[in-house]
């Protein structure tokens, strides 16, 4: 009997983590202002107290070139370090089940741990990779990485798709 939930079995991989970040700092405008807001700032930084200051055009240049490429070393290497933590924190519990439904999505681990959102309450936006359908919260960093691999049936994805579009925004 279909009852109208659909179960995506997997096990969740760091790929998975870093392509769902990847997916929300390309994708979104908050993830767009992180990777751009510290080089801004700190280049902004560095004019204003270099013109304050009176600085040599030359060592400005050089002070400028210096925390710029510090921060965009540091912008983008975030993201990764993020991802490897949040991947740490899932790879104990093991293989995951993630039932969606049209009261909302229930996730269980390895063990006793069992989440539940109901659409209201949970992620209110998603965007979708080739591989994966990323939940996310208020726009915020990623919610949910729910890999497609889980789906038992090809069909599951589209239908998956389809409950999505009636209950999130699609990003």
């Amino acid at each position: 009997m279909n009852t109208g939930e659909i179960v995506f079995e997997y096990r969740p991989t760091a790929e998975d983590y870093r392509t769902a970040l990847r997916a929300w700092s390309s994708g979104t405008w908050p993830g767009r202002r992180a990777m751009v807001l510290p080089a801004v700032m700190s280049v902004t930084g560095v004019v204003v107290y270099g013109l304050l200051r009176g600085f040599d055009p030359v060592i400005g240049s050089i002070v400028t070139a210096v925390v710029l490429t510090t921060a965009t070393v540091g912008a983008v290497r975030a993201p990764g370090r993020i991802a490897r933590e949040s991947f740490a924190n899932m790879e104990p519990h093991g293989d995951s089940r993630t039932v969606l439904g049209e009261t909302g999505i229930v996730i269980t681990g390895g063990g006793p741990d069992r989440t539940v959102f109901d659409w209201q309450g949970g992620p209110g936006w998603y965007h979708e990779t080739p591989g994966l359908f990323v939940l996310t919260k208020n726009k915020g960093r990623t919610f949910l990485a729910l890999p497609k691999r889980g789906a038992a049936d090809p069909a599951d994805v589209d239908r998956v798709r389809e409950l999505l579009d009636r209950n999130l925004k699609r990003i």
